[in-house]
């Protein structure tokens, strides 16, 4: 089963404004346990609400069964096939035991992953005792898809054994390519002493990690297979990931600000927000490896192996709280750093503009920056969204007088389905937008209700492969009444559901011991173009194509499991006379971008990376002989350095803010910092300065018989 992009599709949830209340359940109480309670709301919740929900019977059993397994054990470390098979009863009755809301099969789940986890533990520790000889010649495949579960306690021994036989040589290599970067002796007996101790102190803090996960963690698991295998995007949120997914939304948190990303069993520094704690404290810095985390006043823990979410948890706290981060620098040198937390508004998460010119054209263009479609579900901090915010940009722009805008939707994963209908009415007359359907009964037609426009020139949309939900609703309505030319790579992320959450307490009467249950969220929708098509796995065919680093490879909605499929309904009556672009103009256009995209040799790089990056992902065999390992790393090293600072920064492109922002810009010096990194970022972005070309063609093409020649 495929879940790589599993934490994705909660980043890119459409969702309505529209919460309904759930009614209270007859005899449903607190007198039950909080399980039965869960599974009951939950499950009814899908069997109302969902828009196509599955079938529960045997084929829903096995699939539940196998997804299940795999999350428990992903890697295929833990269990036995010997363990698997006292589950095996179980495989094709789960439909029967969530009917009935028993939990015989859970039980014994649970019961087995502890007892998995405590044998596991010892025949790793006796792994550590093996004789590791370098010199081997055979290799290991670090895909556990393409592995069998160990049939008993001897093979799993021998598994951990060639596990841990990697791990110890990926680290010597480590050690042994730093020290000749840096002219230094070295000794091979001592760099393996050095990587054995940092492969026990890994795997002994994963360990100590796994035996702290409980029944409730594991019953979390077990609900949340239930729901995702519905769809990707129908899922069970504990009040903790709620919280967390209202800070997404609303593009502000209380933390040290800085963005995190898991390496290994590692947890890096990404980068740091311009303004916010880390940065004005100045030690963070891209690239650091986070050990430990300590809370004011307390022990330092260490978070080797943990999870990307739980060393989020507790890094993040209340503003002026303190927390000491132990990171190991790029030299290895490690060090202790305060921080008071404070509340981070991702200003870069907000709407922004400026003005973009090429120098050998004479169009001046309007350039919007919008990450996502956020507003603020909290009622703390500062109250903005998306639709207004664009729509003061939009204004600023008509005052400086722009010949074009650019709207910027990349790795935008959407948000509210009420603000994107509104924010298509910045550029259109009044008429349809989007399509949106229940499981029973007509599409229903969300309408721009506005007559005005508050823009009305030429429109460039720039999409990607992560650009998804309402994003897509966007660019394909645009794109429907020829209003907007469609730029970027392959299709959009190809996300056409829409989801609702709903509070789990209100459907258990009285303050039960058991509450906060959490919150589920669930597809009731899907929503389609205007052309009766819909968005889910196709996504959003740009009108003209630029290759990127995703050219060769599947991403997005059609790359899970459990997607919705594609369909269509009956289109519905629309037009527009505001700056419609015709097929002819679009078709003129292309061919112009075609001719210069292939006189660009970044481009010509662009899509032999692309090509790269497709060989490479799927090849997950590592040799376990020392020598073939430096090899191997050294050649995907060579092979990636060629790809390595591919975007310097564009001659010709000039970029200047726009006269409404300079003073509240100078006024900060984080608001400071944060304008000269996105106009450094821009400055070097070839998908935007091709975008302005085309916007320069698209303004300055008057007969449109030209177009035919």
């Amino acid at each position: 089963m495929n879940f790589r992009h599993l934490s994705l599709s909660i980043a890119v949830v459409g969702i309505s404004l529209i919460f309904l209340t759930s009614q209270v359940f007859p005899g449903l109480s607190g007198s039950q346990s909080k399980e039965h309670i869960l599974l009951e709301t939950v499950m009814t919740h899908i069997d109302r609400l969902h828009f196509d929900p599955l079938e529960l019977d045997e084929e829903f059993s096995e699939i539940v069964f196998n997804e299940y397994i795999t999350r428990l054990d992903r890697n295929k470390r833990l269990f036995t096939q010997e363990d698997l098979n006292r589950l095996e009863p179980f495989k094709y009755l789960l439909h029967q035991q969530i009917v009935a809301r028993s939990f015989d099969f859970f039980e014994l789940s649970n019961q087995i992953a502890e007892n998995a986890i405590e044998r596991t533990h010892k025949i790793y520790r006796k792994a550590l005792e093996s004789d590791f000889d370098f010199d081997r010649t055979d290799a290991i495949d670090l895909d556990a898809d393409n592995l069998n579960f160990a049939a008993n306690d001897s093979d799993l021994l021998e598994r951990w054994r060639k596990y841990l036989h990697f791990q110890i040589l990926d680290e010597m290599v480590k050690g042994i390519n730093r020290a000749e970067r840096n002219d230094e002796v070295y000794q091979m007996d001592s760099l393996r002493a050095v990587a054995f101790e940092r492969v026990e102190e890994r795997f002994d803090s994963w360990f100590e990690r796994l035996k702290r996960n409980d029944r409730d963690d594991r019953f979390n698991t077990y609900l949340n297979t239930i729901t995702n295998i519905q769809d990707p995007h129908t899922g069970y949120f504990k009040p903790k990931e709620k919280e967390d997914f209202n800070m997404r939304m609303s593009n502000q948190l209380e933390g040290i600000g800085a963005r995190l990303s898991s390496e290994g069993d590692f947890v890096k520094i990404v980068s740091i927000v311009p303004g916010g704690p880390a940065w004005k404290q100045g030690d963070l810095e891209p690239n650091d490896l986070i050990l430990k985390v300590a809370q004011e006043g307390e022990e330092a823990v260490d978070i080797t192996g943990w999870s990307l979410d739980d060393v989020v948890s507790i890094i993040r706290g209340p503003k002026s709280t303190k927390v000491t981060l132990t990171v190991r620098k790029i030299d290895n040198k490690v060090m202790d750093i305060e921080i008071v937390r404070d509340i981070i508004v991702f200003e870069e998460g907000f709407a922004r503009s400026v003005i973009l010119e090429r120098e050998d054209r004479s169009a001046k263009v309007g350039y919007i920056n919008l990450p996502s479609f956020y507003f603020n579900i909290g009622g703390t901090g500062e109250d903005r969204n998306s639709k207004d915010d664009v729509r003061n940009e939009l204004i600023k722009l008509n005052d400086e007088g722009v010949d074009g805008v650019i709207l910027d939707l990349r790795n935008n994963g959407g948000g509210s389905l009420n603000d994107v209908v509104e924010m298509t009415g910045f550029f259109i007359e009044q008429g349809p937008v989007v399509q949106v359907k229940a499981r029973t009964g007509q599409p229903l037609v969300l309408d721009d209700k506005e007559e005005s426009v508050v823009y009305d020139g030429p429109l460039i949309v720039l999409v990607n492969s992560f650009s998804a939900s309402a994003s897509e609703i966007l660019a394909a309505a645009l794109q429907d009444y020829g209003r907007a030319v469609i730029v970027g790579g392959n299709a959009t992320f190809g996300k056409g559901t829409v989801q609702r959450f709903y509070n789990l307490d209100r459907m258990l009467r009285g303050n039960s011991e058991h509450k906060p249950l959490g919150e589920v969220k669930v597809t009731t929708q899907k929503f389609y173009r205007i052309n009766g098509g819909s968005t889910q796995l196709e996504g959003v065919k740009p009108d003209i194509l630029l290759p990127d680093n995703f050219h060769y490879t599947q991403v997005g909605e059609r790359d899970y499991d459990f997607a919705m499929e594609w369909t269509e309904i009956s289109p519905v009556s629309y037009s527009q006379n505001v700056f419609v672009i015709d097929s002819d103009m679009i078709e003129w256009l292309k061919l112009r971008s075609e001719e210069r995209i292939s006189e660009q040799e970044v481009f010509t790089k662009v899509k032999e990376n692309a090509r790269r990056m497709a060989d490479m992902r799927d090849y997950s065999k590592r040799p376990l002989n020392l020598e073939e390992y430096r090899e191997f790393l050294n050649t995907r090293e060579e092979e990636a350095d060629r790809f390595r600072n591919m975007f310097d920064p564009i001659d010709g492109l000039h970029i200047e803010n726009l006269t409404a922002d300079i003073e509240f810009i100078e006024s900060d010096s984080s608001r400071i910092a944060r304008n000269e990194s996105f106009i450094e970022t821009l400055s070097k972005d070839i998908y935007v300065f091709e975008s302005l070309a085309i916007m320069d063609d698209l303004i300055h093409v008057k007969d449109k018989k030209a177009l035919r020649k």
